[in-house]
């Protein structure tokens, strides 16, 4: 799998050097990102002891380097806050992609270029399971947001399925200055 995901990566980054639209060049640099969060997922799960747990908290330090050196923003810094938190392998993927795109939201849309801030992750037990808290200090939320399905980004609506798929309960709230969401996932079997 692993290998798979490699030779994925290496046809993306391919095809994006060859793409002159900045638009689908973008496009395939987002779809690269995740293919990589997922790869670092596997790579972890093969350096790993115990195959049928993931260490949740160790992964999101290796994906908020991976996010941070992606988005090539030295003025955006992440702070981690993660206590070690094992859940079931088969939920690996889905919220490696979970907390790749809350991370590269921030980064993307709560600082724009010469505006610089912290994100803050945060990875806990919780009543419920687990919890995954991304707060940045950046823009904020749009005043007069939109509504329906055309105003949340590919992104955000890649969080919103995966976490109805996990049954998980997803909250996004202004945190003045910036944003936080919160994923709140019941995990049976969660140490």
């Amino acid at each position: 799998m692993k290998n798979n995901l490699q030779l994925i990566a290496s046809l993306l980054l391919l095809q994006t050097r060859r793409v002159r639209d900045p638009a689908v060049k973008k496009a395939l640099g987002g779809m690269l990102e995740r293919v990589n969060a997922v790869a670092t997922v596997h790579r972890r799960l093969f350096q790993s002891e115990d195959v049928a747990m993931f260490d949740l908290a160790a992964f999101a330090h290796d994906l908020a380097d991976d996010a941070l050196g992606a988005a090539d923003r030295g003025d955006v810094k992440i702070s981690l806050d993660a206590q070690a938190v094992q859940v079931p392998a088969a939920l690996a993927a889905p919220l490696a992609l979970v907390i790749n795109e809350l991370l590269l939201d921030a980064i993307a849309h709560g600082f724009p270029p010469g505006r610089g801030g912290l994100i803050k992750l945060g990875v806990t037990h919780s009543r419920r399971g687990v919890r995954i808290e991304v707060t940045d200090n950046g823009v904020g939320m749009a005043v007069e947001p939109s509504s329906g399905p055309e105003s949340v980004g590919l992104g955000l609506t890649i969080v919103d399925l995966l976490a109805q798929q996990l049954r998980a309960e997803v909250t996004r709230s202004d945190a003045g200055p910036g944003v936080s969401t919160v994923l709140e996932l019941p995990v049976d079997g969660v140490s």
